[in-house]
């Protein structure tokens, strides 16, 4: 039970939460935002889509979000635990 609020679950939600945020709120592209080029906005700009994808989400966050956006959380979060580990800074 010594894992709540250890070092490397704290990182594991911080690094899911930063991604989840980051495409529910449009930040990052998703199933219904597309990311590409724009006349006159840039390289990167996100434009809506109609994925085909049903949710009841104000924002359109689907489950293939979800299950994406945690998936990128958890490989970023272990990244950080390992590198941290490597240079002893946590055990």
């Amino acid at each position: 039970a010594g894992f709540i609020g250890s070092s490397e679950n704290v990182i594991m939600v911080a690094s899911v939460t930063a991604f989840m945020v980051a495409g529910r709120f449009g930040l990052a592209p998703a199933t219904n935002r597309k990311s590409g080029p724009v006349e006159g906005k840039g390289a990167l700009t996100l434009t809506d889509r109609d994925p085909g994808l049903v949710s009841k989400d104000p924002a359109g966050f689907t489950g293939a979000d979800v299950l994406a956006f945690g998936a990128l959380g958890h490989v970023v979060g272990a990244g950080i635990i390992l590198g941290l580990q490597n240079a002893g800074t946590i055990n």
